[in-house]
């Protein structure tokens, strides 16, 4: 549920997108830096989110960031600037939402579930499909009701009315036994080890390009099927069936992340999206609704993939008792790429006049990530001069 709201209001921003470029008159460069805003706290800020979680537990974390997001989001609704705008909403709602996100709620499920990470981590990602369907499909009629500021207001009370208390009940796995002789049984990387890791920074090229690839299309898919004839509501709509169609997908990636591998698993995730890229881009040919279908069809199934795979692969090499910190500067690579992603696609509809080279740097982004997982390899001899155990005083 956590991750079907935080998830659901950071794509609906997508349908708040065009209204913001009317209200406040800037290109859609400068409008869709304010979602860049989010994404890159929610990359930057990722190391103060691993901490805090280490720290605070994923209780008090959750609890105190949603009450931050609703606070960002009553002032935003006020605001009459869009430099003021990127502050309250980007900023401050932005890390907000970054303690609200993928990287805390699936460390938790992979530290519930040692021995089914994919599946589990694919459970509970359902949410993200779950919410963006759901809050992207309100969101464009709640603009059309009562307009972006009041829809804002909604979703601060969905945080202030279902997060908060929801994440009274949420806590991690009890403390591993002690082994025999006094070695604690749980035993991993320290967070210097991880960053001298090769494994480490291969993880952190794969988050980087597919953080680049899925939010540009997110971010500017409704206003490229706008501009090729088809009504806001169906591209808002076909926006949602994305996530919809996802809910299969994240439990085929985590179903066959355990069984086929990580690195083959996400091969077979980035071509299905690459070939949803491709059939948008016809869109442009002859504006046939079809290739939207086909675009929901084959890019949802590989929505979500990314965080799946990473997800599972880091906790495979990085498990243990410095695991929320070191996820918390892997996932620093996410915020730059998803910022990147989301302003390109406005910086170069802005200087061509359409998104179709946008496209090609998407097909581009998901060929370096998949070569990236494949290179996520651990020897003898790296884990060892990584690996920290404890003993009892």
């Amino acid at each position: 549920m956590t991750l079907a709201i935080q998830n659901g209001v950071v794509m609906a921003f997508a349908v708040f997108y065009l209204p913001l470029v009317d209200e406040f008159g800037g290109s859609r460069g400068e409008v869709a830096a304010v979602q860049s805003a989010v994404f890159l706290l929610g990359g930057f800020g990722s190391p103060l989110v691993g901490w805090a979680f280490d720290r605070l537990g994923p209780r008090r974390l959750f609890q105190g960031a949603a009450v931050l997001v609703a606070v960002a989001f009553v002032v935003a609704s006020r605001v009459h600037s869009l430099a003021l705008f990127l502050v309250v909403y980007g900023m401050v709602g932005g890390l907000g939402l970054a303690m609200l996100g993928s990287q805390a709620n699936l460390v938790v499920a992979a530290l519930w579930y040692p021995r089914a990470r994919g599946r589990a981590i694919a459970v509970a990602d359902l949410g993200t499909g779950l919410g963006a369907f759901g809050l992207v499909f309100a969101g464009d009629r709640l603009v059309a009701a009562i307009g972006w500021r009041g829809t804002l207001l909604v979703w601060a009370a969905l945080l202030l009315l279902i997060v908060v208390p929801l994440n009274a009940f949420q806590r991690l796995p009890p403390p591993e036994a002690p082994a025999p002789g006094g070695a604690s049984a749980r035993a991993g990387f320290t967070l210097a080890g991880a960053l001298r890791s090769a494994p480490f920074w291969w993880l952190a090229t794969m988050r980087f390009f597919g953080a680049c690839a899925f939010p540009l299309l997110n971010v500017h898919m409704i206003a490229y099927a706008v501009d090729q004839g088809i009504g806001s509501g169906t591209a808002a709509t076909a926006l949602g069936a994305v996530s919809l169609v996802s809910l299969p997908g994240r439990l085929a990636t985590g179903w066959l992340s355990d069984r086929l591998g990580r690195a083959p698993t996400l091969t077979l995730a980035y071509a299905s999206a690459a070939a949803g890229v491709g059939c948008l881009s016809l869109l442009a040919v002859n504006g046939s609704p079809a290739w939207l279908v086909l675009y929901v069809a084959f890019y949802g199934l590989a929505q979500g993939s990314s965080g799946i795979v990473a997800s599972a692969r880091a906790a495979d090499v990085f498990a243990g008792a410095s695991f929320g910190a070191i996820y918390g500067w892997l996932s620093l690579a996410i915020g730059p790429g998803e910022a990147l992603g989301a302003w390109l696609g406005g910086r170069i509809y802005d200087a061509t006049g359409g998104y179709l080279p946008a496209f090609g740097f998407v097909v581009l982004a998901l060929a370096a990530g998949v070569v990236a997982i494949w290179r996520v390899r651990v020897t003898p001899s790296a884990a060892q001069d990584g690996l920290r155990f404890s003993r009892k005083a």
